[in-house]
């Protein structure tokens, strides 16, 4: 397969995406603005409080509540960050 200069390449030069927040790159492809570690740093807490207030949430109503990848959300679960809260009992 040959690719051309130009499918790497711009006018201005190569094509790159910055992340908004703390300016390292990220891939172009990427639907967000910021690199997946500042919008970690930065919705974590929200996501938290919003797990902690509504019952019966799961990674994928978190993920579209927030219009982030489940992956991130997974993440955070798997590694302890945050557990889901179930029902009470009665």
């Amino acid at each position: 397969m040959s690719y051309s200069h130009l499918t790497f390449l711009n006018e201005d030069g190569p094509v790159v995406k910055h992340c908004s927040k703390c300016g390292c790159r990220i891939p172009v492809s990427s639907h967000y603005d910021q690199c997946k570690e500042c919008m970690k740093k930065e919705l974590f807490p929200k996501v938290k409080e919003f797990i902690n207030e509504n019952y019966d949430v799961n990674e994928m109503i978190v993920a579209q509540e927030f219009g982030i990848d489940r992956s991130i959300i997974h993440e955070w679960v798997r590694e302890g960050h945050l557990e889901y809260k179930m029902l009470p009992k009665f």
